[in-house]
């Protein structure tokens, strides 16, 4: 393999210009063929005359020049076939070059030296002439230096290795080229009239016979192993020695193959398990780039055999001793899991027709036992499900599947997630039960969650991004159908769904502090549903709460605001809504201590970037809101629900102190913010204990309770304007009845 200086220093140019030579070579035999043509094969047998040369020495002489005729042609053939694999090679290495040094420059500007071998360093020098001096002093930074050096020499190897697997497939291709591959022409070892100027077309041979090898259960040599690996590696973006290594499969063979390979890493010989994942990884990036055309005949073909490949039983070993069968689409998602880069068409077509099959066949992926955690959740056992999990890398993509209502609806609603089934022994018989798989809906989650937010769950480094116009869709969709479920609230999907509101806090706080329902912009009723079922995990109500503090203070902070003691009541009514939803939520969390930090973290990418003084804020209110929650635990109190918002005074505090610290130039005192902002959150508690169960959006506000001879004070939507009255005398939190509602306020 050619070394980091090598790599760096060759002059590629000679391979363009031994490609002019071999081209030249080629026009040379062109003439010699035209020579020979005229002068020694136009003296074979002919018809009869007295120049003509005839008898048994002129037939055998005959079938000499033919061979030799067409040796100058094959020679040709093998010359511009060599050129043509030349100016491959050196588009090849020039690309690939100019990937390492773009690795080098980054790593040069992140502060790492790389010398003139590839060993990465980190610059002292560099890192002592700047402000802060070098960070090789600190223990803390001297670790994160340590891993910052291990990454990028990583990245410089890997960019290396590249060249050197292409350098491996030049190789592969010319000794095949000047290989006589038709024995039977005559010459015995002659030039080869069938040479190829594509590289990728040899590599491809090798591989396709290693890969049916191994479908066919044959074990590969190391050596053969290696190729194979490094094959898929240098080549599996290549359409071309995609759709070869795939054809010569075929979707069965296919299925067989990844079978075979998830066997092999996993029960047989999991001592080399890396090197079948590797074998899976090339395999499944090589599906990804043949299927990127779905218009193509190739595409159409492909998927119309899948079909029936999909829903056949295959036996492997990994199931044997559960004495099971696998379907093939089971085993493809477990193969697509290892690989990337998959196009919308090919994804959304293959969730369609796993999802057509199992509406035909309700029971097509049950399988005995759980296929989850480490020991076993490698394989796809629910493959509509992990269709959805590899939509999730790509956020758009999940949006525009989870788009389409009757999708969404049948996967909120109608199917059937129950596909492990449990043993159950009888004295007569062992009867299998069907149940839900430990980690059910994980796919279905992370899609949801990347659909509604823009973001992909698995990249820790995601950051928020303005919503499309599908991520709303998806997102309003979500509360829509998951309202609707009710106490049968997926827990699974708890977690994803306090995420999605908290990335949409914006939203989810102008609904939840709205005073008329009609001017929501969610649907209240399903809101707080939804919220309701999210707060019955904690880490899932941490997960909100901290979130939803962030739009509470970014709408105090609010530019241009021509009445901002609105901003003060929607806070106060906010936190009321989401304790109210709390409060009703059953299984309220009680443990010693209330444990939030890393939970709270975890969510920072979904939020937006928030400016020095509202994140100060956001900060100050979740510490007390923590604080109140904390409380909770130690007093154990039992409150009536409808006054659960007292529960948030820290938080309610601190928020009318972060809007007295914004407004408080616009009139009030902090003590009138202090006083609107508890009465705002009572009064929403109030409606959300008894309104939101009867009302819905178009209903005049309070309507169906106003003319109730039973109705309270209570259940009002109470607004203060500023400046607030102190009069002792005016607690209209108090009020009973209309009788003394018309008392108070008359008085």
């Amino acid at each position: 393999m050619p070394t980091y200086h090598e790599i760096m220093t060759t002059d590629l140019a000679t391979l363009t210009t031994a490609a002019d030579r071999w081209d030249g070579m080629a026009k040379e035999f062109g003439k010699r063929e035209t020579d020979y043509k005229r002068d020694v094969h136009g003296i074979t047998p002919g018809p009869p005359s007295p120049s003509t040369w005839t008898g048994l020495s002129a037939d055998a002489a005959g079938k000499r020049f033919d061979v030799t005729l067409h040796e100058f042609q094959n020679a040709q053939t093998e010359a511009k076939a060599i050129a043509s694999l030349l100016r491959d090679a050196h588009a090849q290495f020039t690309n690939l070059r100019g990937q390492l040094k773009s690795e080098r420059e980054a790593a040069v500007k992140a502060g790492i030296r790389v010398s003139d071998r590839g060993v990465v360093a980190y610059d002292e020098e560099r890192a002592a002439a700047s402000e802060s001096g070098s960070a090789m002093h600190d223990p803390g930074s001297r670790a994160e230096v340590h891993r910052a050096v291990a990454s990028w020499q990583g990245r410089i190897d890997k960019a290396v290795r590249a060249v050197g697997d292409a350098d491996t497939g030049v190789e592969i291709a010319l000794g095949a080229a000047v290989f006589d591959s038709h024995l039977t022409d005559g010459t015995g070892n002659g030039f080869n009239a069938r040479a190829k100027g594509d590289i990728e077309q040899y590599e491809a041979d090798v591989a396709k016979e290693s890969a049916r090898k191994l479908a066919n259960g044959e074990r590969l040599t190391p050596h053969q192993l290696a190729e194979l690996q490094r094959s898929f590696r240098d080549n599996s973006r290549d359409p071309e020695f995609s759709r070869t290594v795939l054809d010569s499969l075929g979707p069965s063979g296919t299925i067989r193959l990844t079978n075979n390979l998830g066997d092999l890493a996993h029960v047989t010989d999991p001592r080399h398990a890396a090197d079948y994942n590797s074998l899976e990884t090339g395999l499944a990036n090589s599906l990804a780039t043949a299927t990127k055309n779905p218009h193509s005949k190739w595409y159409k073909n492909w998927r119309a055999e899948m079909r029936e490949a999909g829903v056949a039983r295959y036996e492997t070993d990994f199931q044997a001793a559960r004495l099971d069968k696998v379907h093939g689409y089971q085993s493809l998602v477990t193969l697509m899991q290892h690989g990337d880069g998959y196009g919308r068409d090919f994804l959304e077509d293959l969730g369609d027709d796993m999802i057509k099959a199992e509406k035909k066949n309700p029971e097509i992926w049950d399988l005995k036992g759980e296929y989850s955690e480490k020991r076993n959740g490698w394989f796809a056992n629910d493959p509509v499900d992990g269709v959805l999990g590899i939509m999730s890398h790509e956020p758009a993509m999940a949006a525009h599947y989870l788009n389409d209502d009757d999708r969404m609806k049948y996967l909120m609603h109608d199917r059937d997630w129950k596909i492990a089934l449990h043993t159950n022994e009888t004295p007569k018989a062992t009867v299998y039960t069907p149940s839900l798989d430990t980690d059910t809906r994980a796919g279905f989650a992370a899609a949801l969650q990347a659909g509604a937010t823009g973001l992909d769950p698995s990249d820790p480094n995601a950051k928020y991004v303005d919503h499309s116009a599908d991520n709303n869709k998806v997102f309003k969709s979500s509360l829509k159908y998951l309202a609707e479920e009710g106490d049968k609230f997926p827990p699974s999907l708890r977690e994803p769904m306090a995420k999605i509101l908290v990335n949409h806090g914006d939203t989810v706080h102008a609904a939840a502090g709205a005073i008329d329902m009609n001017e929501a912009p969610l649907e209240q009723d399903q809101l707080y549903e939804v919220v309701k079922q999210v707060s019955k995990d904690q880490d899932s109500y941490a997960t909100l709460n901290s979130g939803i503090n962030h739009a509470i203070v970014a709408d105090i902070h609010g530019p241009n605001q021509k009445h901002p003691e609105d901003s003060l009541t929607h806070a106060g009514r906010t936190v009321g809504f989401l304790e109210q939803a709390r409060s009703n939520a059953a299984g309220d969390p009680k443990v010693a201590e209330f444990k939030h930090k890393w939970v709270v973290d975890q969510a920072i990418g979904y939020l937006p970037v928030a400016g020095d003084e509202v994140q100060s804020g956001v900060d100050f209110v979740t510490e007390r809101w923590l604080a109140d929650e904390q409380k909770k635990l130690d007093d154990k109190t039992a409150e009536d629900n409808v006054a659960d918002y007292t529960k948030r005074n820290r938080q309610l505090m601190a928020l009318s102190g972060e809007w007295h610290k914004v407004h408080g130039s616009h009139g009030g005192s902090a003590i009138a913010a202090q006083e609107a902002i508890d009465e705002a959150a009572y009064a929403a508690a109030s409606n959300e204990a008894g309104a939101l169960q009867g009302r819905r959006r178009n209903d005049p506000p309070n309507a169906d309770r106003a003319t109730d001879p039973g109705f309270t004070f209570r259940d009002c939507t109470v607004r203060l304007q500023f400046p607030a009255s102190r009069n002792p005398e005016i607690h209209l939190r108090h009020a009973r009845s209309p009788e003394s509602h018309r008392a108070t306020t008359e008085s």
